[in-house]
């Protein structure tokens, strides 16, 4: 229920169009278009909160949840093996579970230019069911700050 509270809260507040940047005192972590829907995608954060919009590019957001890590968000940070720079934010809204993914090709990142790996999305997962959705960022459309 708190979620949900959180939810219509931050819908009064921060009604800012998708894609506006982050609140005052917050980075970016994700923004991405999402790949054939005409939707956006923007996850903001702070050492003690997480800020979500999703909705139509340049609108109103749909969703826009904002919860206290400990109170509905987490972090999985990248364990630091593998060839791709990963990590994950998570957001509980009651039953459902958004989790926001971005990551880059460790190659991609040294070389000169802007990256070209970098990719991200949303896995939505409700409590008995599993996976329901899996939103991918169109490529070339990605911020990721890693």
């Amino acid at each position: 229920m708190r979620a949900v509270c959180a939810v219509v809260a931050v819908l009064g507040l921060w009604a800012a169009p998708v894609r506006a940047g982050c609140p005052v005192g917050q980075e970016l972590f994700l923004r991405c278009d999402i790949a054939g829907g005409g939707k956006a995608v923007e996850l903001c954060h702070n050492e003690r909160r997480l800020n979500y919009r999703f909705g139509p590019k340049g609108g109103a957001p749909e969703l826009a949840l904002s919860l206290q890590f400990g109170e509905g968000a987490d972090h999985e940070p990248w364990p630091g093996i593998g060839r791709t720079i990963w990590e994950v934010m998570r957001l509980r809204n009651n039953d459902v579970v958004y989790e926001v993914y971005a990551g880059i090709d460790k190659i991609d990142a040294v070389e000169p230019g802007p990256p070209d790996g970098l990719f991200g999305g949303i896995v939505v997962h409700r409590d008995g069911v599993g996976e329901i959705a899996h939103l991918r960022c169109r490529a070339g459309t990605v911020e990721y700050v890693y």
